[in-house]
């Protein structure tokens, strides 16, 4: 088996390996469960709001690995009612009769880890997001410069964006064919112009 260190040192140099997904929730739950680490455990959180079968996982623990999912219920019940999340922890409680005690302590650690994993998942919805964005950003960049300029003007103006070097030619040929389109379309008197345009186009039919 792989293990997890090499595979995060392999992903910090850009190399990721497709590795299989756990088919259920409840075999993810009961594979954490049996490595019997109580830092693992206290991923449970942010696993016990999606669906999952207690009787089913309950009958594959040892009498320790069923105290610490118990445990793990109860802590993530207590965490969802103060954060106001929504979930069904209540009812497999109640149905379950689930009850075992846990220390302030241990509430504090679990607490602190779904706030620090919920931070983070926040963080990378807003790293997406700032993608998505940047990339319909040079796509709405790009289809403007197709409709004013041909490839090679749009070519030489990237040249010039990421500050290489044009050559004597490219930089004759800017100049001459690039330049003043680059002009007319900053003029502020141009940009007021269409933008008049645009607005009454609909009064005279146009669309």
């Amino acid at each position: 088996m792989i293990s997890a260190k090499l595979i995060k040192s392999l992903e910090r140099r850009g190399f990721f390996l497709e590795l299989p997904e756990y088919n259920s929730n409840d075999e993810l739950i009961m594979d954490i469960l049996k490595q019997n680490n109580p830092r693992l455990n206290y991923s449970l959180p942010t696993l016990l709001n999606e669906p999952f079968d207690y009787k089913k996982i309950i009958l594959k623990l040892t009498k320790e690995e069923k105290t610490e999912f118990n445990k793990a219920i109860l802590i993530s019940n207590k965490i969802y009612r103060k954060e106001k999340i929504e979930n069904s922890l209540g009812k497999a409680i109640q149905d379950n009769k689930i009850t075992v005690k846990f220390s302030p302590e241990e509430f504090r650690n679990y607490a602190e880890a779904f706030a620090e994993s919920q931070l983070k998942k926040n963080q990378q919805g807003q790293k997406i997001i700032e993608k998505q964005s940047k990339l319909r950003i040079n796509l709405d960049l790009n289809k403007g410069l197709q409709v004013l300029f041909s490839p090679a003007k749009i070519k030489i103006m990237e040249k010039i964006y990421n500050h290489e070097k044009l050559t004597n030619s490219e930089l004759k040929y800017y100049y001459r064919a690039i330049s003043n389109i680059n002009k007319s379309v900053l003029n502020p008197a141009l940009q007021d112009y269409l933008r008049v345009v645009e607005m009454t186009k609909k009064e005279t039919g146009a669309d």
